[in-house]
């Protein structure tokens, strides 16, 4: 569908609103609100972008919770006004700005983590960063703060001084010794620009130490400048810190020498991925420090089990791999098999020295001359492995090359252009190790109604914040209270910028917010950044 037909469709649902308006001669003031509100965003995200403005002034004059009814006749100003956005002759959006459906969706791999409990501040750090095309995530507390470090693995850390919830210095140093694995530069800022805090940042291990407000003059490239040191020194180094396993871009560069040893040779090589089970809960129950520790034994029993020839690598985070050169996929699975047995004999123990053990699935795959999907098969091994009930070791064989990873994207927006425009935008993404399926849904009620959620699949809600019947709030609080985190990422859809709203939201258990009007392009950018965590 062409842009000028989504102008088109705009402009024909308004005009049958309209009309409702003046059948029924009165019309409640909450009703405009919610008329306005949508024209906003749908109006922003196709390209009419004086129409959106416009529409957002004029929310100023309605509110959003009262049921005063007002004339219909005393609205014609408004409709008139509205009339002439659709018989100027201006194109949607200026030609820099057009949105082309049939472009390669856009990977970022730049991505922020800020720690701030001032929404408002964090939105403006978030809004300037992307326009330089770093994607940002928020966390309104320490507790949420550190569950994204570990679980979205961001490239950098802005921090506040004052939490909610735990003091900057203290959250810096919990998470100091992970974020040093990988470079990842630490900032904590603060009105409070005494030389004492300077110093203490130092000590503990930040990068750096900002004293607000900001300047964006200066920030953007500050940002830009760390990333960019973190790239360089991650390029230089190949091992993990915390485990002493490899590294990914070990790992990468290892695959890339043995597919051309063994096109050379005739000789195969097997790849083993690995992931410890359920160890979101080990972090959660007993603290990161005793994750790293579960970790690090995981990789000393590797390193001690395989052989000298073998290659070890952290895949990323609680994931693991192997390489084993001039080895089948059948005699790796013996080695798999003592190492995961081996693994069960450990007994680990929490701050009250109660004892726990952990366990591990694995996924085999073996490499075969110009097979290129060699990784995805291993993958696709390990994902069956879980869903079979974890603890287990699995070859991946011909008879399981259906075995797919699922996630669903569902879109819950009463504007049926916000759901076509981003339908089609995620059309276009195609990831190599898992399917995706597209639900939409026009109010929050018929969503929750539905029997859409199924324990072994993943889900990225894209969830309108203000709906008819129900409003987006009422169905995040359903979605949190009624199903489990692990799988389930959501995102609200919102024109609103207030502080308090986002801050509700946020902390109702939204995962991210998307301001209207956006591009589609940039909603499955940011889409593709939040449900990393749930393919690890």
């Amino acid at each position: 569908m062409s842009r000028t037909n989504y102008r088109a469709l705009l402009s024909d649902r308004m005009e049958k609103d309209f009309a409702k308006w003046t059948k029924h001669e009165e019309i409640s003031e909450r009703e405009i609100y919610r008329f306005l509100h949508t024209m906003k965003g749908t109006s922003g995200t196709i390209g009419l972008m004086d129409l959106s403005d416009f529409c957002g002034e004029q929310l100023a004059f309605f509110a959003e919770d009262s049921d005063i009814l007002l004339p219909a006749h005393s609205l014609q100003d408004l409709m008139s006004t509205l009339r002439s956005y659709f018989t100027q002759e201006n194109p949607l959006v200026s030609p820099e700005k057009a949105i082309n459906f049939n472009k390669e969706i856009p990977t970022n791999d730049l991505f922020v983590l800020v720690i701030d409990s001032d929404a408002e501040l964090a939105t403006y750090i978030k809004e300037s960063l992307q326009a330089h095309g770093i994607q940002v995530v928020i966390a309104l507390d320490g507790k949420k703060g550190i569950e994204l470090f570990y679980t979205l693995q961001p490239q950098m850390v802005i921090v506040d001084l004052h939490l909610p919830d735990i003091d900057g210095f203290d959250l810096v140093s919990r998470i100091h010794e992970s974020a040093k694995d990988q470079y990842v530069p630490l900032a904590i800022v603060s009105s409070e620009s005494k030389i004492e805090h300077h110093i203490k940042a130092m000590e503990i291990g930040a990068t750096d130490f900002l004293a607000t407000p900001l300047n964006m003059l200066f920030f953007v490239p500050y940002v830009l400048n760390r990333l960019r040191q973190q790239q360089m020194i991650l390029q230089e180094t190949l091992y993990d810190e915390l485990t002493g396993a490899g590294n990914r871009k070990y790992f990468n560069d290892v695959l890339v020498q043995m597919t051309t040893l063994s096109e050379k040779t005739k000789k195969t090589f097997t790849l083993v991925l690995f992931d410890l089970d359920h160890f979101k809960k080990v972090n959660d129950s007993f603290g990161h420090p005793i994750g790293d520790e579960v970790l690090q034994s995981f990789s000393q029993l590797l390193l001690k089990s395989k052989r000298e020839a073998d290659y070890f690598f952290r895949y990323g985070g609680e994931e693991f791999a192997l390489i084993l050169p001039d080895t089948t996929a059948k005699d790796a699975i013996s080695l798999v098999e003592q190492i995961r047995l081996a693994l069960t004999k450990i007994t680990f123990t929490d701050q009250s020295k109660n004892p726990f053990q952990v366990t591990f699935s694995a996924g085999i795959s073996e490499y075969r001359q110009k097979q290129d999907t060699l990784v995805d098969k291993a993958d696709q091994a390990l994902y069956q492995a879980k869903k079979n009930g974890r603890n287990q070791t699995i070859l991946y064989e011909i008879s399981t090359h259906d075995v797919r990873r699922q996630l669903n994207i569902i879109i819950v927006d009463d504007d049926s252009l916000v759901r076509k425009l981003i339908s089609k935008q995620f059309a276009g993404w195609k990831p190599d190790d898992f399917d995706i399926t597209i639900e939409e849904f026009a109010d929050g009620v018929s969503f929750i109604e539905f029997d859409w959620y199924k324990p072994e699949q993943n889900y990225m809600i894209l969830l309108d914040g203000v709906m008819p019947k129900m409003d987006g709030l009422e169905v995040l609080h359903h979605v949190r209270s009624q199903y489990p985190n692990e799988n389930i990422v959501i995102s609200m859809l919102t024109s609103r910028s207030n502080e308090s709203d986002i801050v509700l939201a946020l902390r109702s258990g939204a995962d991210d917010y998307i301001l209207k009007p956006f591009y589609a392009q940039e909603v499955v950018a940011r889409v593709q950044r939040l449900t990393m965590r749930l393919f690890k």
